[in-house]
């Protein structure tokens, strides 16, 4: 009978791939704290970026080896966006498995900020969490929704809610749907029901209201001046001059909006460009928050028919056009010199 003699160096070297193997795709990794981690991962993150974020959280113990063992079962194109939370003491392998797979329930915590139009809202939602952009559009044109909320409308602009949101998606579900149907439910709840009273005693229409409000939104963020700029715009209307308001052309840029507006964008033929239109544009322009919607119903009385930025988020009010024409010198030479601090800077 012969026998195979096994000798150290082959011994050494199992012992070593075993070694290996258990390291790379079996051992577990312990934190000091036994609380769940929550990792968030969006759309178009790789898996390096990925394998770094959980190394930095403790979930992994190493991210070269996490990125190896993702490699090597070819999970990398396989990753899901979205936002998990993972226990202490896993391997490599059970959180390439949670975050790739395709039956798992997902949690997902959604912000949409105030003033965004629902392409925006579609972009945003894609490239953080996932989700279709072009599916979530086509949701807010559901005919059932819009009934629902009982205004005249083609689709949901001016009527999401901008808030922060708790999902629980399961495999099958349509999350564009679902998400279209919470912000329209919410601005039942917290804005429509709220403000019924109001828009009757004071003769105001819903639509009215909110397309005044999406383009105080669009204006400024700054809270203490949207009742201002909301008499402002009352004012031009009951005077029947334009409003000649810049969100309302971004809104009509077929690839808007743009940093900057230029003197042909001001021409741009469409109902809702307010520099060639008289009174209001056919609809909202974005999804205004609470405080633009109240300074609708609420502006402030007073005789200022013009508004120009300071270029530190707040605005100079003008009643006459020759004040308003020396408050946009003046922001024009606050441009020139924040223009010649840079030169100087980058000449250090």
């Amino acid at each position: 009978m012969k026998y195979k003699i096994i000798y150290p160096a082959s011994l050494l070297i199992l012992f070593l791939i075993t070694l290996l193997v258990n390291l790379i795709f079996f051992n577990r990794t312990y934190r000091n704290s036994n609380a769940d981690v929550t990792i968030r991962i969006t759309r178009g993150d790789n898996l390096r970026s990925i394998a770094k974020v959980l190394e930095d959280s403790g979930v992994v113990y190493n991210k070269s080896l996490f990125e190896i063992t993702g490699r090597i079962f070819g999970y990398q194109n396989k990753i899901i966006a979205g936002e998990y939370k993972f226990s202490n003491g896993l391997t490599n392998l059970d959180v390439l498995k949670e975050i790739t797979d395709v039956e798992r329930y997902r949690n997902e915590q959604i912000t949409v900020p105030e003033g965004m139009n629902i392409r925006q809202i579609g972009r945003l939602l894609q490239r953080l969490y996932g989700l279709d952009s072009a599916r979530f559009v086509r949701e807010t044109y559901n005919d059932s929704l819009v009934s629902l909320l009982g205004i005249e409308a083609d689709n949901l602009e001016g009527y999401l809610f901008p808030d922060t949101y708790d999902f629980v998606f399961s495999p099958s579900e349509n999350r564009e749907k679902m998400v279209v149907s919470r912000m329209a439910a919410e601005f039942r709840n917290k804005i429509l029901d709220s403000i019924k009273t109001e828009l009757e005693d004071r003769d105001l229409k819903l639509k009215e209201v909110i397309t005044v409000a999406s383009i105080i939104e669009g204006e400024t963020r700054y809270e203490p001046e949207k009742k201002t700029i909301a008499g402002v715009y009352y004012n031009r209307l009951k005077k029947r001059m334009k409003l000649e308001a810049d969100p309302t052309v971004q809104y009509a840029l077929p690839n808007g909006p743009k940093r900057v507006l230029t003197y042909s964008d001001l021409k741009t033929e469409s109902p809702y460009n307010t520099y060639l239109n008289r009174g209001l544009p056919p609809g909202p322009i974005n999804n205004p928050g609470t405080g633009s919607i109240m300074a609708a119903i609420e502006p402030e009385s007073n005789n200022y028919l013009y508004f120009v930025a300071k270029g530190d988020g707040s605005h100079r009010f003008a009643q006459t056009y020759d004040q308003h024409k020396k408050n946009i010198k003046q922001y024009k030479e606050f441009l020139q010199e924040q223009e010649n601090k840079k030169q100087e800077n980058n000449n250090k």
